[in-house]
């Protein structure tokens, strides 16, 4: 079966399209570490705390991270994540997230506060 086009092209129908991010090279060296930065940091901390506090330390931190985590605010409400940087220790760190935010957090979002909370509870 003929794959390509009259043009010479090949026939995206039958091949499917291409996607770009599998055609170019690997990243930075550093992509890798910065990802997983946070997650290895954390490992760290709660490995620290299990041979020093012994193994209550780092459970009970996993369970007000987990809490932390879900606290939110309304759908239609940035927010800020205090408690959690508070526990991870990373809130007087200045990073790049702090100078350069993300836009949605300062932007203007024009949003029913009572359809944003139907959505979020699936009621809509």
């Amino acid at each position: 079966m003929d794959t390509s086009s009259y043009t010479g092209l090949p026939n995206k129908l039958c091949q499917g399209l291409t996607s770009v991010k599998s055609t170019l090279t690997t990243g930075h060296i550093l992509e890798k570490s910065e990802i997983t930065h946070v997650d290895t940091r954390d490992k760290f901390h709660h490995h620290m705390a299990r041979s020093v506090l012994g193994i209550q330390a780092p459970l009970k931190l996993q369970t007000e991270l987990q809490i932390a985590k879900k606290i939110g605010r309304l759908p239609c409400l940035p927010s800020s994540r205090l408690m959690l940087d508070v526990l991870r220790g990373t809130n007087e760190d200045i990073s790049f997230d702090d100078i350069l935010n993300n836009p949605r957090e300062f932007g203007e979002i024009q949003v029913d506060p009572h359809l944003a909370m139907d959505k979020r509870d699936q009621l809509f």
